[in-house]
């Protein structure tokens, strides 16, 4: 299916008014206006992120009632359970607990469940086998819970009380907690919509220190912590589960990137260097493409825990080895997720006729669940429709699924609720489990409940344009500029421009398959512009020149010089 280019048209009124209020580049108040910056406030805002401008920790519901609760538990020493997720996500949202209440002088332990051998969330056997055994009064869950309806019934019947805080979509009613903090609640304000898992812990975690702080709690042997120093675990968090990097989530990734930037944190720093990462600044991208897979690694294929440990610890020796485990772990995830990923193409060029399908369920009884979520969103870059890997067990199947923007996976999904077991997730991304005898069934009404869903008019994959330029257009002013609309991520990605008639005047291969070259176009090459095209395919032409170009901007940084450098994304 060919790809479509839809160059974004913004009105022209709000851009001139972006423009003059901050004296930028026509360009880049474009790009602006193109994010749905409407007004020279929110401008203001998006180019100015500051802690100081968050909304207040009760826009969370629900939110006075966990403080309650939790300094009832510090004040009679109970014994509090900080009970966390084995993702990225999960892995911060526990750490920022934990440490926080720590410092608080809490009386706290925490557990990371293992993928396989426990599962998604709080579950009735974490009670008996976690919480009883340690004595435990008190659970927090961290970006878990809302789906733990009969964990907390259980922890109730034993007069253990549980906390909810986390961000995923409750379905049926609200679990009969002490409270749940969760932004996707009915009725709650839409401020915080966006935040991540990690993002409601430390909306809890605020909300703790200012009224220990009205209780005089905080003293010389217990000083107050300084909460600036959570948000590069907090930024990692965030970016890592691809919740929309705006409003709330912006302010908090700027702060945490100045962290990690600072350099405080050990085990960022070996993660860091472990993964490769010389240059500064660290970008959103180096925590998206470099730090999260290799935390991520560690639940996918081993525990949880070695990543949590490696974000705690103080010793740089202890960090080092932590991180160059968590890089041979990532290294063969990526092995295993490329060897499904490459079985399932070739499954797929031998039945041509499954491509017929506006949806894919793919099934292997090899597969490890830990990775297929990966494999399913390559493959829906790939083959643009909605698509679930399934890794089947002798009885009990589970599968991760992925989707394209048109398309709502969860409605699909919950169509077929009949032949599952569990599931959960979002409009994106879902998970599923089922017995295994069931997978064919499950095949078929998923492929028919997309049917369903699916728009009437085809909607093929787009290349989404901010604007057509000149290159003679390009400078170091837009290039600063288009850096400070940065972290990139969901919902604000890196700005993609596109351009006609472009001449090659000179190109190498460098590595093993990339292209740099120097790009003018007619009557204006002087100087050629330096571009690097990544990741050709080896029957690729080496052309002289575009017809088209879509391309993003930024500094290319070397041994402490720098020079433009255009992305070349698609031609």
């Amino acid at each position: 299916m060919q790809t479509q280019w839809k160059i974004l048209e913004p009105n022209p009124v709000v851009v001139e008014q972006i423009r003059q209020h901050l004296d930028c580049h026509p360009v880049t108040a474009t790009v602006m206006a193109n994010r749905n910056i409407g007004s020279v406030e929110q401008a203001e805002q998006f180019i100015h992120p500051s802690l100081e401008g968050l909304p207040p920790p009760d826009a969370l519901s629900g939110i006075e009632a966990a403080v309650d609760r939790i300094i009832h538990a510090l004040r009679n020493s109970e014994k509090i359970l900080v009970f966390g997720d084995y993702d990225a996500d999960g892995v911060t949202a526990s750490a920022v607990m934990f440490n926080f209440l720590k410092c608080a002088g809490a009386d706290v332990a925490i557990h990371l469940p293992h993928r396989i051998e426990e599962g998604y969330g709080l579950q009735p056997k974490s009670i008996m086998q976690l919480a009883l055994p340690a004595r435990s009064n008190l659970i927090v869950t961290v970006d878990n819970g809302s789906s733990s309806s009969d964990a907390i019934a259980a922890a109730r019947r034993f007069g253990i009380d549980v906390i909810v805080t986390d961000h995923h979509n409750i379905e049926g009613d609200v679990p009969d907690a002490v409270t749940v903090v969760n932004p996707k609640k009915e009725g709650q304000s839409g401020r915080l919509s966006d935040l991540a898992g990690v993002g409601v812990a430390f909306y809890l975690v605020i909300a703790l220190r200012t009224a220990l702080r009205k209780m005089g709690w905080w003293k010389r042997q217990r000083p107050e912590p300084n909460l600036k120093a959570y948000c590069d675990l907090v930024a990692i968090g965030t970016v890592a589960d691809m919740v929309p990097l705006r409003n709330v989530n912006r302010v908090l990734v700027s702060a945490g990137l100045e962290q990690i930037n600072n350099g405080t944190r050990p085990g960022i720093q070996a993660l860091l260097k472990a993964s490769g990462i010389r240059h500064t600044p660290v970008t959103a991208d180096d925590i998206a493409y470099r730090l999260a897979p290799r935390i991520n690694a560690a639940g996918r294929l081993s525990n949880a825990r070695i990543a949590f440990n490696l974000l705690n610890t103080v010793n740089a020796d202890t960090a080092t080895h932590l991180a160059e485990d968590l890089s041979a772990l990532n290294q063969r995830r990526q092995q295993m997720e490329g060897a499904i990923y490459d079985e399932i193409n070739r499954h797929l060029e031998h039945r041509t006729d499954l491509l017929d399908r506006k949806a894919l369920l793919l099934a292997g009884p090899q597969w490890h669940e830990g990775v297929i979520g990966i494999v399913a969103a390559k493959l829906v870059a790939r083959y643009h429709r909605p698509l679930i890997v399934v890794s089947a067990k002798e009885t009990l199947a589970k599968g991760s699924g992925r989707s394209i923007p048109h398309i709502d996976l969860y409605a699909a999904i919950a169509k077929c609720t009949h032949l599952l077991e569990n599931f959960g997730g979002h409009r994106m991304a879902a998970g599923v489990s089922l017995k295994t005898e069931n997978i064919g069934k499950f095949r078929d009404a998923f492929e028919a409940a997309v049917e369903e869903v699916t728009p009437s008019q085809a909607i093929g994959p787009e290349l989404t344009i901010d604007q057509e330029i000149q290159l003679d257009q390009i400078s170091p002013q837009l290039i600063d500029e288009l850096e400070r609309l940065s972290p990139f991520g969901t919902e604000n990605p890196p700005p993609l421009f596109m351009a006609r008639e472009v001449k090659v005047t000179r190109a190498a291969i460098v590595g093993q398959n990339h292209r740099r070259m120097f790009l003018c176009q007619p009557r204006q090459c002087s100087p050629p512009i330096g571009a690097i095209q990544f990741n050709l395919e080896k029957d690729d032409p080496r052309a002289d020149a575009f017809e088209q170009l879509a391309f993003r901007l930024q500094w290319n940084r070397y041994r402490g010089e720098k020079e433009i450098q255009m992305i070349v994304e698609a031609c």
